[in-house]
């Protein structure tokens, strides 16, 4: 997978965290659900982007910067 749709993996799952949020403060029903799932969207959006970051072929010169 390209680096952008980890991207938007974590995006989206900031968003679905925020609105999760609001949902428990209002003490509306789904807030459980909302939370969960954004948390596991930038779960996998970080794991993602981490696995993507430690197979570039160049990461040995991107860390001797």
């Amino acid at each position: 997978m390209k680096i952008k749709y980890f991207l938007v993996l974590l995006f989206l799952g900031f968003c679905v965290d925020f609105v999760g949020a609001l949902f428990k403060i209002q003490h509306w029903a789904g807030a459980d659900l909302l939370l969960i799932s954004g948390m596991a969207l930038k779960a996998l959006g970080v794991v993602g982007l981490l696995l993507k970051l430690l197979t570039h072929p160049k990461l040995r010169e991107f860390l001797n910067w």
